[in-house]
């Protein structure tokens, strides 16, 4: 029993979480033999025939096509522009091959059958406090890091595609980094993990059938802010080969349009889901949405910190009174640093709908005495 780490397999679980780190954001081109390897081992340790017939697609979003065959979601052709890329893609390298043939997805035994096994022999090899210092060190972070931004908004942008369908990569890395830690720490019974960690070091998303299996290339690019959440003001946040990608601003999976084009305010005000909304009226700033909009101010004042800038409050329009769980207003402010580009950053921050003072507003949103805002010295 495995009752608790040296120090040398502490350190090694560091290492363990920045190399899964590293992999769950890797952009570069998948190692298909590596890959097809570890598809292999991962059907073997499930008790399954490794697949025949390896078929390599270019997205998440062509994967979940190609897993399906097409018979089914070529009724929907000609939707869009993505769709018909997608179902020509798909058409050229799956369909030609394999007909209309629809083979059973085996996804839960190479998955959760090898992972139950695991689980079950690791368990009963450690005691709880390994257990969770390899689950805190290494299954959350790189879940944290990974999967609770990367790949949860890939795997909802595929599933608004293709009718909720969908078996993916990112949103299992997590659990695979936390039992491959157990095997590199040398517990017996870990090592049925092998497979399927493999492919996930070589490739990205892809989906087990009873005699396929469908394999998707990484993204060509990844772009976050400096809080990990992907974001990205001119394109895609995540971009594949074939052009599928998935648009964000600082976490919020917005519209392409939105991020491409710009949202002007009949544009903001006819969407419906507020967070949305609010990350359209960070993209064309606080200050121009202000002005456009004819917001009410409640009030102005110098900054006490920032002089010789303003703080403004504002009513919110009742279009945007859903923007957040509580009455709100608006708090318009001025960066006291300034951006690399020479400029300072304005933006507008939510506060108490019942503040009427911008320094109280101010003052609350920092968790400061008010009086002891209004003495903040002027920054140098």
């Amino acid at each position: 029993m495995l009752n608790k780490l040296t120090a040398e397999q502490e350190a090694e679980l560091v290492t363990i979480r920045e190399e899964w780190i590293s992999h769950g954001l890797s952009c570069k081109s998948a190692n298909r033999e590596a890959a097809a390897e570890g598809v292999n081992a991962a059907y073997r340790a499930a008790g399954l025939e490794p697949p025949k017939l390896l078929i390599w697609l270019d997205s998440p979003l062509a994967g979940a096509y190609g897993a399906h065959l097409v018979s089914e979601l070529l009724k929907g052709a000609g939707r869009d522009q993505v769709r018909d890329q997608v179902r020509d893609q798909v058409r050229d390298q799956v369909w030609d091959q394999v007909g209309a043939q629809v083979w059973d997805q085996v996804w839960d035994q190479v998955r959760a059958q090898v992972r139950d096994q695991v689980r079950d022999q690791v368990r009963a090899q450690v005691g709880a406090q390994v257990w969770d210092q390899v689950r805190d060190q290494v299954g959350a972070q790189v879940r944290d890091q990974v999967g609770a931004q990367v790949g949860a908004q890939v795997r909802d942008q595929v599933r608004a595609q293709v009718n909720n369908s969908i078996n993916g990569y990112w949103g299992d890395i997590a659990w695979t980094a936390f039992y491959v830690a157990f095997h590199r720490l040398g517990v017996e019974g870990a090592s049925k993990i092998v497979g399927l960690a493999q492919v996930a070091q070589n490739a990205g998303w892809w989906f087990p059938l009873r005699d396929a299996a469908i394999l998707c290339e990484r993204p060509t690019a990844i772009h976050r802010d400096n809080q990990g959440r992907l974001h990205n003001e001119d394109g895609p946040a995540v971009s594949y080969p074939d052009g599928w990608g998935v648009w964000s601003w600082h976490g919020t999976r917005v519209p392409r349009g939105l991020i491409e084009k710009g949202w002007g305010l009949k544009e903001i005000f006819a969407e419906r889901n507020s967070e949305i909304r609010r990350c359209a009226v960070e993209k064309i700033g606080w200050d121009v949405f202000i002005q456009e909009s004819g917001l009410k101010k409640v009030a102005s004042c110098p900054d006490p910190g920032n002089d010789p800038f303003h703080l403004a409050l504002y009513d919110l329009p009742e279009e945007f009174e859903d923007m957040y769980d509580a009455d709100a207003r608006i708090l318009l402010c001025v960066n006291g640093t300034i951006e690399p580009d020479g400029t300072r950053r304005r933006f507008g921050l939510p506060v108490p709908g019942h503040h009427t003072d911008p320094i109280e507003a101010a003052a609350d949103l920092y968790g400061w005495p008010v009086e002891a805002y209004r003495r903040l010295q002027v920054r140098r």
